[in-house]
């Protein structure tokens, strides 16, 4: 096998395969945190970051978890239908 040696030296070089360097995905979710939405936020946004902070913390629990915003109204005023008459 002429490949024996070159596995070998690449073996020896990476430490012998040993020693890794893995990230923990607890580690990256605690620190990407949570964001704290605001009564001022749209709906939309309150739900994002409703099912982002569910994501987090399914992640650093190892637990499905479900968050759910507030209820909400988009502060946002409804257009007047146009009159037709």
């Amino acid at each position: 096998m002429k490949s024996a040696p070159i596995v070998a030296c690449l073996a020896a070089a990476l430490g012998g395969c040993a020693q890794t360097n893995l990230t923990s995905a607890a580690a990256v979710a605690t620190s990407i945190g949570h964001v704290a939405p605001s009564r001022r936020d749209t709906c939309e946004t309150q739900r994002k970051l409703a099912a982002q902070s569910s994501r987090i913390d399914t992640i650093i629990i190892g637990k499905e978890t479900v968050y759910k915003p507030a209820p909400c109204r988009d502060q946002t005023p409804a257009t007047p239908e146009p009159k037709t008459s």
